[in-house]
């Protein structure tokens, strides 16, 4: 049975559902509460298409990890939800102003 990967993310405040969604063939870095991650030009699934750019991210930390797993008839999909909450914080001095 073939094995797919999604990640889902969710922004805590929005509504519970998720705000991007990206599949790979391979499984995810494992993420942590507490973990930043920015957005640099996800697809939002709401058709607004990109709201971030490298140029000026929307920045995340993770609020909490969901993993979720569905078995279908022709493949077995591994979730790994996150929620994101905004961080409105200054950036750290190691990744520079950006």
């Amino acid at each position: 049975m073939k094995t797919e990967y999604q990640l889902e993310l969710y922004d805590t405040t929005c509504e519970p559902r998720p705000i991007a969604r990206i599949n790979s063939g391979g499984p995810f870095i494992a993420m942590n509460v507490g973990d930043r991650l920015d957005d640099t030009g996800w697809d939002r699934l709401d058709a607004v298409g990109r709201i971030a750019s490298p140029e000026n991210p929307i920045r995340y930390v993770v609020h909490s990890i969901k993993h979720q797993i569905e078995q279908h008839t022709d493949r077995l999909l591994l979730k790994y939800c996150l929620n994101l909450k905004p961080h409105k914080g200054a950036r750290s001095p190691v990744w520079g102003e950006m």
